[in-house]
């Protein structure tokens, strides 16, 4: 049975997708990502930004931080696009198809899109099994 995680901002790979659904097969792999329409069953709401990345992410997100801070130095900075073209993010991006890690960033102010406090919290949403 498929599950279903619902964004207001998605970044997978290289792409930002706002208000989709990621969805995931029986075996934790990604098998599509549609725009939102209804509510539908086995979804997640995640709040904030829901990044997508692969199983082995979490090893490097005191990396990732550090980077994603000196990115969001400048103030015209988009936090979706600042992740995106984060290094460490690049190098951790997951296939369609593949399993993934998903983490979110829960505290954003939505008419600049940047974090709303200068120390970024991200919360591991899902990990394969």
């Amino acid at each position: 049975m498929k599950r279903g995680f619902f964004a207001h901002c998605i970044c997978y790979r290289e792409q930002i997708y706002h208000k989709h659904i990621l969805f995931l097969n029986e075996k934790d792999e990604i098998i599509e990502i549609t725009p939102f329409s209804n509510e539908t069953s086995n979804t997640t709401f995640i709040d904030g930004i829901l990044i997508v990345a692969s199983p082995s992410f979490h090893i490097h997100l005191k990396d990732f931080i550090a980077t994603i801070k000196k990115q969001i130095e400048n103030p015209k900075t988009r936090l979706s696009l600042a992740i995106l073209k984060n290094p460490v993010y690049k190098n951790n991006m997951p296939n369609m198809g593949g399993r993934c890690l998903l983490c979110n960033i829960p505290e954003i102010c939505w008419e600049n899109e940047r974090p709303e406090s200068f120390s970024i919290e991200i919360n591991e949403i899902f990990r394969p099994q």
